[in-house]
């Protein structure tokens, strides 16, 4: 394997691991944000299946704790 292309594969995995990342704390954020909008009884807007819906906070916490 050349310079290059260890370089390159390194690049990769650095993005891949970044990605990884920042996936898991949008995941946190949204969880917080459903944690506390149930903490206040509130609705959420999401869209689901080109649908746009509204759906209790709790609702969508007890979807993101099944999967």
């Amino acid at each position: 394997m050349g310079s290059n292309q260890g370089t390159i594969m390194k690049s990769r995995q650095e993005n891949a691991e970044m990605l990884n990342k920042i996936e898991a704390g949008l995941k946190l954020a949204i969880r917080r944000l459903y944690e506390q909008m149930a903490a206040n009884n509130e609705m959420a807007v999401i869209c689901e299946n080109g649908e746009i819906k509204h759906i209790p906070a709790r609702e969508l916490l007890k979807r993101q704790d099944k999967k």
